[in-house]
């Protein structure tokens, strides 16, 4: 007798059962056998069954949610003896990483290894790239006889309706094709859309709810500077302490997509995909609401050291902010219900549900029937919040943001556990004595930044470019200039080395500008790191992979910032096996930013002479 299973889902209920049922659901139509605990063991049999099902299975993805390992430091922890097991027996395992997972500093010896396996990060937002991706990864076979059936079975439908519309008068054939793609038609589609729109209706009434909450928040705020010599800051404390709490008493349960809609979104018009992702937004929006007072409450205290109109910049960035997320989530929306065409579907639901919120900016008249629109709004609404958090985090400081994204932190950890959430914030508040603590370090910093011009002078005397030096210098000062945030004197090191450099290099002007624009482009993507591709390998033919002035910042979706941590993955790489890199690489348009590209590096493929953008520190 065969084996039932392929691949074995791992995953912690709390955060990643939602991604678990959808890659099982995406996976089992292309033909994998793929075990999912919850529904595939019998009660009773759950501990007795999992090892054998490990045992029969060739591939082992470990969805990697927040926090997720947090528990494997308990020896019955059984995420940790899944993980083990399928070590021990040598299974295929493949991480999957979903956004804002990182590793525990500390992980039991048994699984240490895990935090250097090849694994996929998690985009939903691109997903079919991220399930092509994942696929690659497997050592599992489809069943092709499933899928072959599928196929005839989808082929022969076309077939059959194309020689219907052939058969018929241009005129009727019109009309039928007209009805055909006037969704809902059925009576069982019709129920699917009805079902999901009512999905629809309760995450937006919730996020509705949620963003009152915000916006009164920042409305009392606003008017709380505005009046700043005669306000009150009890009173306005005592507003948003009851506004988060408020927050946390919103029911997500309430709005969670039933197993009904879930099993029904498989094989429609429908991105299953998308409709989940609607719910886990509406989690992560309560997550920053919560985090935003944290910080409003810090903005306006009145020793948080801010003059007045830093705290009104502050506060109209985060208003911005509200505003974009709320048209990126009409955005999704409309996306995600633009297979539906038939108009009267939609009627109750644009005319009757749509009005009444007042957050929201979707209505009627601005509902849109073009993906590729929708997709370049919503494009434009995340640049302007990327904006706006950069702006906030350069008037704040990193120090400032952590120390406040901590304590929300706690307070959410202190409330699961079973706190109130009043409870919580006393707790923590008796910890930090934050308003003290952040004007101490407010001075602190201060201090430190005159000390640092001060250093910043003398390396400039220490490292400026000179004519008589190499170019092996010149990068070497490059390096340092930008290892201590002198962006500007890093360029003329590089302006050096060029001039050096142009006529014996064919490519120093190329790479000489890529590494500018990397410089340039710190302060929108945070890397300053990585290995610039500055040259292919002589009498080979040339990689077709890389481009000149590329800047390869990770590999197999480990991070490297110099060429020793690259050497270090590679010679973790069989010389048979492919790879993927991620580059940062120029964009198309004019505008001189830079964009990530994921590249796959066949085996032996010709190689690239590469420069280091960071200094080796360790060396």
């Amino acid at each position: 007798m065969g084996k039932k299973y392929d691949i074995f889902l791992s995953y912690r209920r709390d955060g990643g059962e939602s991604t678990a049922r959808i890659l099982r659901d995406q996976l089992t139509q292309r033909g994998y056998r793929v075990f999912l605990d919850v529904e595939a063991l019998a009660s009773g049999a759950f501990d007795a069954g999992l090892f054998s099902v490990i045992d029969e299975c060739t591939d082992f993805l470990l969805i990697l949610s927040p926090g997720s390992l947090e528990r494997c430091a308990q020896e019955d922890d059984w995420v940790r003896a899944e993980i083990e097991h399928a070590m021990a027996k040598n299974k295929n395992i493949i991480p999957v990483m979903l956004r804002n997972f990182s590793f525990p500093e500390k992980l039991p010896e048994s699984i240490e290894k895990l935090r250097y396996q090849n694994g996929v990060e998690s985009n939903f937002q691109f997903f079919d790239a991220f399930l092509e991706k994942l696929t690659g990864f497997l050592k599992s076979r489809p069943d092709k006889g499933g899928l072959i059936l599928h196929r005839l079975r989808h082929g022969k439908r076309l077939i059959l309706t194309g020689m219907l519309i052939l058969a018929l008068a241009a005129g009727l054939g019109f009309l039928l094709w007209k009805q055909f793609n006037n969704y809902p038609r059925t009576a069982r589609d019709r129920n699917l859309t009805n079902e999901l729109i009512y999905y629809v209706e309760k995450n937006m009434t919730q996020l509705e709810q949620a963003a009152g909450y915000l916006d009164e928040v920042y409305h009392s705020c606003s008017q709380y500077l505005a009046h700043y010599e005669t306000a009150d800051y009890s009173s306005l404390l005592a507003q948003l302490q009851t506004n988060r709490r408020r927050l946390y008493q919103i029911d997500l349960e309430d709005s969670l997509m039933t197993e009904s809609l879930r099993q029904q979104l498989q094989n429609s018009r429908f991105q299953p995909a998308d409709a989940a992702a609607m719910h886990d937004y509406l989690e992560t929006f309560i997550d920053n609401a919560v985090d935003s007072i944290y910080f409003m409450e810090f903005l306006t205290d009145p020793q948080s050291c801010f003059d007045l109109k830093t705290q009104e910049n502050m506060l109209e960035n985060y208003r911005e902010i509200l505003d974009e997320e709320m048209k990126v989530v009409a955005y999704a929306t409309n996306l995600l219900l633009l297979p539906v065409t038939n108009e009267s579907a939609l009627k109750e639901f644009k005319y009757g549900f749509l009005p009444d919120l007042y957050y929201s900016p979707l209505q009627s008249a601005d509902w849109l029937s073009d993906a590729a629109d929708l997709e370049s709004r919503s494009e434009k609404s995340w640049t302007a919040i990327e904006k706006a958090m950069n702006r906030i985090a350069g008037q704040l400081g990193n120090e400032n943001i952590a120390l406040l994204q901590n304590r929300s932190e706690i307070v959410r950890q202190l409330v699961a556990e079973g706190l109130s959430p009043g409870e919580a914030e006393k707790r923590v508040a008796e910890l930090d004595g934050k308003s003290q603590l952040l004007g101490e370090k407010k001075a602190q910093v201060q201090d430190l930044q005159r000390q640092l011009e001060e250093k910043k002078e003398e390396a400039r005397q220490k490292f400026a470019p000179a004519a008589e030096d190499e170019p092996a210098i010149l990068w070497g000062k490059m390096l340092r200039f930008l290892s201590i945030g002198m962006y500007d004197d890093a360029v003329l090191c590089i302006d050096a080395y060029r001039e050096k450099t142009r006529e014996e290099d064919e490519y120093a002007e190329e790479y000489c500008a890529a590494a500018v624009r990397l410089i340039r482009n710190i302060s929108n993507t945070g890397i300053d790191y990585g290995l610039l591709v500055a040259g292919y390998e002589p009498d080979r033919p040339r990689n077709e992979q890389y481009l000149i002035g590329d800047v390869i910042i990770s590999v197999n979706g480990t991070p490297c910032h110099n060429y020793e941590e690259y050497s270090n993955i590679r010679f973790g790489i069989g010389e048979e096996e492919d790879y993927f890199v991620v580059v940062l690489r120029k964009a198309d348009d004019e505008s001189g930013r830079l964009e990530q590209k994921e590249l796959l590096i066949p085996a032996r493929a010709s190689k690239v002479m590469v420069m280091e953008m960071s200094e080796n520190t360790d060396s």
